[in-house]
């Protein structure tokens, strides 16, 4: 149970201050080159979702119906999280990793409007979209949730005919 929220917290944590330290100390469309053609601190504000998707006008209709779609997809993380816990560390941290990237960028467009995304990486002049910390954990959480669902979970699948309570399994 540690594992699932002390990694949920400890990324919304990590994620709201370095958002909040962007926000303070950069003006937006700034960056700054860490690597060159790379990597760059970028500051923009995004009013779509991942990558800008659903573009970046601040209509308020939206912004409602995104809190909606995210508070959703949180309960249903934990609900799962909760029903077919298996005690394993590697399935509470994709869950916990998954809720916390969630909550991170919820939290922003709850109080904000906008996510804050500040992560740009790309070689010259093909950059991929500016990111966050939120964004990168739901990813490897998402990652490590397939890795275990494949590897560990299969594993772990009793004999036919017997009955299972494993996440991934039908």
């Amino acid at each position: 149970m540690w594992a699932y929220f002390g990694t949920a917290m400890l990324v919304i944590f990590l994620d709201q201050n370095v958002k909040f330290l962007i926000r303070a100390g950069m003006k937006e469309y700034q960056s700054i080159t860490v690597i060159k053609d790379f990597f760059h601190i970028t500051y923009i504000e995004n009013f779509g979702i991942a990558f800008g998707i659903f573009g970046q006008d601040a209509n308020p209709v939206k912004k409602y119906l995104l809190l909606l779609v995210v508070l959703t997809a949180m309960v249903i993380i934990t609900i799962y999280w909760l029903k077919y816990s298996s005690h394993h560390v590697l399935f509470d941290l994709a869950c916990g990793l998954i809720l916390g990237g969630a909550a991170g960028n919820f939290i922003d467009r709850f109080v904000r409007g906008s996510v804050t995304d500040f992560l740009e990486f790309g070689i010259k002049t093909h950059r991929f979209p500016v990111f966050n910390i939120a964004d990168s954990s739901v990813s490897v959480g998402v990652a490590i949730f397939i890795f275990y669902i494949i590897f560990i979970s299969e594993s772990k699948k009793p004999a036919a005919g017997e009955g299972t309570n494993a996440p991934g399994t039908l």
